[in-house]
């Protein structure tokens, strides 16, 4: 991919980086998609910003509209991408554990934190958080093409708690 940023100069200089790829480029998100019939795009805009004696922040926002494949049906369906994530930009490894307790307990109400002591690509951070964002199992709400099996018309027998259930009333 290749498109370096210093994110530490992002906060200090609080820039918006915008930018748009084709979908197709992003090699390990494809790895696990159908072949994409429409050419679409990667909408996505970092910005650096940092709180009053708060930790240096990133936002970066994402927007796509992958073609997936329903696991149910196994039809195409567009999956709509629009999210948001805020970072801390941390220099050290030391910091990136600061919120990890000696048990191995994470604090939930930390940032998630992103090290920042070299060049980070920002194409690699927008492909992983399109990753983060689709669904582990994708499906339609409801499918039009749901095939029946034979099983699902087949008398269903009566629990053998039903008994149990009139007696509660």
């Amino acid at each position: 991919m290749g498109k370096y940023i210093d994110l530490m100069d992002v906060v200090r200089l609080s820039q918006t980086l915008e930018g748009k790829e084709p979908i197709g480029s992003f090699t390990r998100l494809m790895e696990d998609l159908p072949e994409q019939t429409v050419a679409g795009e990667v909408l996505w805009s970092l910005q650096g910003h940092q709180k009053t004696h708060g930790p240096a922040l990133v936002t970066l926002h994402v927007q796509a509209n992958p073609q997936l494949q329903c696991q149910r049906c196994m039809g195409l369906f567009h999956y709509p991408v629009d999210t948001d994530v805020e970072l801390e930009v941390v220099t050290s490894l030391k910091a990136l554990d600061a919120d990890v307790s000696e048990s191995g307990e994470i604090d939930n109400d930390a940032y998630d934190k992103i090290l920042a002591n070299k060049p980070v690509d920002i194409l690699e951070l927008v492909e992983d958080e399109l990753i983060l964002s689709l669904p582990y199992i994708p499906k339609h709400e409801e499918c039009e093409d749901l095939v029946e099996l034979p099983e699902d018309n087949l008398e269903k027998k009566p629990s053998p708690f039903a008994i149990l259930e009139k007696l509660k009333h």
